[in-house]
């Protein structure tokens, strides 16, 4: 195992730990916010057949051609509706009226809005100006042609992606199971939220915050577990949480007398990839595999590490699982001076805003000490300050993950 490493050390050792969520197929109103397992194609043009992009007049354009001098009159022969087929073909002379969306009868090429017409006796139409070959017309195809990529494989189902889906036809879509993920939070000193804390305790704050953040980051979260800091209690939510495909302890992974979780998981089999990190808040971190191939992370204790480190370690194991694209961080600069201790990357929780000259600017969301979760809620995301970089002053440009 090893230990005190970089922070892009342990995001890439946490990474590797990632195993493929399994597809399955869902009906298409249950895949929002899902992530597709599988490439969506197209399996036919869209629009699929040749429309009318106006009411009004279904027409040669040839036969038009002079309107703009004196109006020409046009047979109507038949009116289409949209969802109707057309059973006439327009000829020399003749025209159609038509409905937006409705298919363009077969000889016609263009369509004369309706605004452009006015009635010249039963059957017949004056078009009062003329249009040019295609003009407010839809071509079969315009939108999407047949085998076209419309969603590739780890894309996000959206609403705008449930809509395009429905207009291709799939009823049922191909996602990745979400990653069951367990959180443990542990500590002889937690209650129950709705428990009144007496001396000594305090309200479990981790397991609510954490599974919010994994369902949030697209995991299915397990109902929270909690563990007092002795052997049988963190056996029994091990045995607890066996269904997880992504066990997450929060505290009892450093070094106090009572830290108990990294041998219990040794005592399982765990392969620990790492142990500390040099960054700040989370430097007790810790990353390892089960003997079944299942990511076991564990976080510090201090609710404000805990959550600094779900998103920046277990929000990117998740996403690899689901293969969705690793996010970009953003450049960001800082607009005021932020604390930055010689060898550790720090996650400075922080304010984003765009200033005068455009660039995002980045200010503290308030007291960066580990026990402040006030900031947490404030923040807007993370500035990342790397190992390498002595202080952080105004105006330095630096990497920047919203929450």
């Amino acid at each position: 195992m090893r230990t005190l490493v970089s922070f892009e050390e342990a995001r890439a050792l946490t990474l590797a730990a990632a195993r493929p969520a399994p597809p399955e197929r869902v009906a298409l109103a249950d895949a929002l916010g899902r992530t597709l397992a599988a490439p969506a194609v197209a399996a036919g043009d869209l629009p699929p057949f040749t429309t009318s992009a106006m009411d009004g007049l279904a027409v040669r354009a040839a036969d038009v051609a002079t309107a703009g001098g004196a109006p020409v009159v046009l047979r109507v022969v038949e009116t289409v509706h949209a969802g109707r087929v057309p059973a006439r073909k327009i000829k020399k002379g003749l025209c159609a009226r038509i409905m937006t969306g409705a298919p363009l009868p077969d000889g016609a090429d263009a369509v004369v809005p309706v605004e452009w017409t006015e009635d010249a006796g039963e059957d017949h139409v004056r078009v009062l100006r003329p249009v040019e070959p295609g003009r407010f017309v839809r071509p079969r195809g315009e939108a999407l042609r047949e085998g076209a990529s419309v969603l590739a494989a780890g894309a996000i189902v959206t609403p705008a992606a449930v809509g395009m889906l429905a207009a291709l036809g799939f009823d049922r879509v191909e996602v990745a199971r979400a990653p069951r993920l367990a959180v443990v939070a542990t500590g002889d000193e937690l209650v129950d939220v709705g428990v009144l804390p007496g001396p000594g305790q305090i309200r479990d704050s981790n397991g609510p915050a954490l599974a919010a953040q994994a369902r949030a980051c697209g995991a299915d979260a397990l109902p929270p577990l909690r563990a007092r800091d002795d052997e049988a209690a963190l056996r029994a939510a091990l045995d607890a949480a066996d269904a997880a495909d992504v066990l997450v302890f929060a505290g009892g992974v450093s070094m106090g007398e009572r830290d108990l979780v990294r041998d219990e998981l040794a005592r399982r089999g765990v392969r620990w990839a790492f142990w500390q990190v040099r960054q700040r808040p989370g430097k007790p971190l810790c990353v390892g595999v089960l003997p079944d191939g299942r990511p076991v992370v564990g976080l510090p204790g201090n609710p404000v590490s805990a959550s600094v480190c779900f998103e920046v370690y277990v929000r990117p194991l998740v996403a690899a699982m689901l293969g969705r694209p690793e996010r970009t961080a953003r450049r960001g600069v800082l607009a005021e001076g932020l604390e930055k201790p010689a060898g550790l990357h720090v996650f400075a929780r922080v304010r984003a805003a765009p200033d005068a000259e455009g660039r995002l600017a980045l200010t503290s969301a308030g007291p960066q000490g580990s026990h402040v979760y006030r900031t947490v809620l404030d923040a807007d995301g993370l500035a990342h300050l790397p190992e390498a970089l002595a202080a952080a002053p105004p105006g330095l440009v630096v990497a920047y993950e919203p929450w």
